[in-house]
C-alpha cells in the first residue's frame, strides 16, 4: 500500500490562484511514517466547511525557493499553502487551502490560517523582497481574502513574527520573518488597502 497520498487527497494538476498568476502545483508530502499515527506534513481538512478560514500569514523561507519546495517533499513535519520565488515571483502551490498546513508553530493559528512563504533571508530582505514577488503575492492574497472572506488588514494579514508561542517556553523559540526589511506599507498599497486604516 503506498501510503505517501492519502485516499482523500487531490492529486490533480490544478491550482488554487488568481488568472494571470504564474502558479504551479507542487505537492507537499503527505505520509503516513508508521502505524502508532505518526504522519506529516500537513493536516487532510475541508476548510472551510470544518474549519473557518481567518487569516492568512506572511513568511520567509530562510533558504531557496527550490530547497523549500524539496524540503516540504521530505518528512520534516513543516509545509505551507504556498510559496513564492523572489526573482520571478512564480509561486507554486504546496498545500491546498483546503488543507491545514504547517507553517506557524501554533496549531490554533496553522487550523484557521493560510500560510504562504517568500523565498529569501530575513536578515537580507532587502535583496530577496522583489517587486515581482511582491506583486505576485498580493495578487495571490487578495485572491484568497475575497474566496475566504477575510479583511484585508493587519489583524488578518500578518507576519509570522505576529504569531503568539503556545506557552511562555516556546515564545523564544517562534521565528521572526519575514523580518524589519519587509515592506507592509507597500505591500498593503498592492493590495488596495492603507496600511494605516489597516492596522489596529
Amino acid at each position: 500500500k503506498d501510503e505517501s497520498i492519502s485516499p482523500n487527497e487531490d492529486t490533480t494538476s490544478t491550482t488554487d490562484g488568481p488568472s494571470g498568476l504564474p502558479i504551479e502545483w507542487i505537492p507537499a508530502m503527505y505520509k503516513e511514517f508508521d502505524s502508532q499515527g505518526d504522519y506529516g506534513n500537513y493536516d487532510l481538512a475541508d476548510r472551510p466547511h470544518d474549519l473557518d478560514i481567518r487569516y492568512i500569514v506572511i513568511h520567509n523561507t530562510e533558504t531557496s525557493f527550490q530547497d523549500a519546495l524539496d524540503l516540504f517533499q521530505t518528512p520534516t513535519y513543516s509545509s505551507a499553502n504556498y510559496v513564492v520565488s523572489s526573482v520571478e515571483g512564480t509561486v507554486a502551490e504546496t498545500v491546498r487551502p483546503q488543507n491545514v498546513a504547517w507553517h506557524a508553530g501554533n496549531w490554533y493559528i496553522n487550523s484557521h490560517s493560510i500560510g504562504i512563504e517568500h523565498e529569501g533571508y530575513a536578515a537580507v530582505g532587502g535583496y530577496w523582497y522583489t517587486e515581482n514577488m511582491y506583486k505576485s503575492s498580493a495578487a495571490l492574497v487578495k485572491y484568497l481574502a475575497a474566496k475566504y472572506n477575510i479583511p484585508l488588514d493587519r489583524e488578518h494579514i500578518f507576519g509570522h513574527d505576529n504569531v503568539p508561542g503556545l506557552n511562555p517556553a516556546a515564545v523564544k523559540t517562534m521565528h521572526w520573518d519575514p523580518g524589519t526589511y519587509w515592506n507592509w506599507e507597500h505591500y498593503f498599497n498592492l493590495l488596495g488597502a492603507n496600511l494605516k486604516q489597516a492596522s489596529t
